[in-house]
């Protein structure tokens, strides 16, 4: 691997691993040779052709070289949070409000709104019990609990 260390009056100055310093006219540059580029050099008896290494120098908005050289990728690739599954912690799912609301005053008697929030287990117990009518009263609860709850910028409750 070798690098730029130096570019004046039409020379440039490249260091290698083992501590050899050359000298080549900047024609020789396949690019703008800046002070600081890896390069590789690729010479025979009549030219030489320096190129920049590619993967040694890109740098775009999601990637950043940190003081030891160490490379930091930041990457947030969520296009649509409504589409990903999210847990809210503590057993609690993360779901729509608007739906979850009208599932639960149209369809809560059949317990449909438990299973939108991932709570199959309530959910059957509500299927189950339906006929009593104890899961109509447990739906309306849980319709004005939902409307109570503070939603996120998506419009998103933790139930």
């Amino acid at each position: 691997m070798a690098k730029i260390i130096k570019i004046d009056a039409g020379k440039v100055f490249i260091g290698s691993d083992d501590g050899t310093l050359n000298e080549y006219p900047v024609e020789c540059c396949g690019f703008t040779p800046a002070v600081g580029d890896i390069v590789d050099v690729f010479s025979n008896n009549s030219s030489t052709i320096i190129t920049r290494r590619a993967s040694d120098n890109i740098t775009s908005s999601n990637q950043n070289v940190a003081p030891g050289g160490i490379n930091i990728n930041l990457v947030n690739s969520v296009q649509n949070p409504s589409e990903t599954v999210v847990s809210g912690g503590n057993g609690t799912k993360v779901v729509s409000k608007a739906v979850y609301c009208l599932l639960a005053f149209f369809l809560g008697g059949f317990g449909i709104h438990k299973f939108y929030a991932g709570k199959t287990g309530a959910g059957i117990a509500y299927l189950l019990f339906c006929w009593t009518f104890i899961p109509l009263l447990l739906s309306l609860i849980d319709f004005i609990v939902g409307l109570c709850k503070k939603s996120d910028s998506n419009g998103m409750i933790a139930v």
